[in-house]
């Protein structure tokens, strides 16, 4: 079997594996995308994903604050990652207003360390057709930014997603490739066993390529997932509910109030949105770093013994055949 290096590099980035992502996103979201930057800059967080949509529609001012964001995370070490926004276009009901030519024109003008290529949510059926579909996207993104790394977004049917995986890696040779979670399965077991199915197939290849789960936020997913073999994630979990630290479950954002003693932000005189995004995002720093150093010392089922509640556990145990 092929070992998880500790490390993956993308373009100039350098992310410990496995990573997460906190999404910023104008869909189902309280506050502005300058607001949530702001926090993210604030809380130094080491990455983070923005949407070139949210960039593009936003007005002249706003655009132009966000950018210098961007800049300023980008210039103090933080990896940032763009995403093509067409999950935003489907939501706002602007897929016609959205237009590659317009992603582009963000991808050539926002400092971004690497980004999702504009990908397309309803693929041809035959494979061939699919896998050139991609191919010649990634192509077409790629000649906008040499420097910006493009990783390729692959939708289609559970069955098919790790051949088209393993074939676009051997025909782009690019070090990552995503998947939305949504497409893997119904239950979080079909798509685990999915995620172990694209795994070996890029595997396979006969070198490392890291694999991206989009709309991946929520904690347990995320050690399950790591375990069956993926590398990165990105979610809006962090900013649309509030994570217990005791058990790793997500709550509703009001009911911040329940777990608000649980880090120091709690007894700040900080406003309550910003104070549980601090709250969710020091939760989510400590859970990615002790995941990182049980997965690579080989006890990443002890990790979730340790960290699930019981029930939980015990029931992945099972459908999982997980073994300490």
């Amino acid at each position: 079997m092929m070992l998880r290096p500790r490390d993956i590099r993308i373009g100039e980035s350098v992310l410990r594996v496995p990573v997460y992502f906190p999404s910023v996103s104008s869909v189902k979201t309280a506050l502005s995308i300058f607001e949530y930057t702001s926090v993210l800059s604030a809380m130094q967080m080491n990455q983070f994903l923005v949407s070139a949509f949210d960039i593009h529609f936003s007005d002249t001012d706003q655009q132009q604050r966000i950018q210098d964001k961007i800049t300023e995370a980008s210039n103090n070490g933080a990896t940032v990652l763009m995403d093509s926004g067409n999950y935003e276009s489907y939501w706002h009901r602007k897929k016609e207003n959205w237009l590659q030519a317009d992603y582009h024109r963000m991808l050539s003008e926002t400092a971004c360390s690497f980004a999702f290529g504009y990908d397309e949510q309803t693929p041809p059926d035959d494979f061939l057709g699919h896998v050139k579909l991609i191919v010649e996207r990634q192509k077409q993104d790629q000649d906008i930014n040499a420097k910006t790394p493009i990783i390729p977004i692959v939708h289609g049917k559970m069955e098919a997603l790790s051949r088209l995986c393993a074939k676009i890696v051997d025909e782009t040779g690019i070090v990552m490739i995503a998947v939305p979670e949504r497409c893997l399965g119904k239950g979080i077991f079909a798509r685990a066993r999915a995620v172990s199915e694209i795994r070996s197939a890029l595997n396979a290849t006969g070198r490392y390529v890291a694999l991206h789960l989009l709309g991946t936020g929520n904690p347990i997913s995320l050690a399950i997932y790591t375990l069956a073999g993926a590398d990165s994630f990105d979610g809006l979990e962090w900013c649309q509910t509030v994570v217990d630290h005791e058990t790793a479950t997500l709550f509703h954002f009001s009911h911040a109030d329940f777990f608000q003693k649980q880090t120091k932000w709690g007894d700040m005189t900080v406003d309550f949105y910003p104070r549980t995004l601090a709250h969710n995002l020091e939760f989510y720093r400590m859970w990615m770093e002790r995941l990182s150093q049980y997965v690579h010392a080989g006890q990443g089922v002890e990790f979730c013994k340790r960290h699930f509640p019981n029930r939980i556990y015990s029931i992945c145990e099972d459908a999982l055949r997980w073994r300490v």
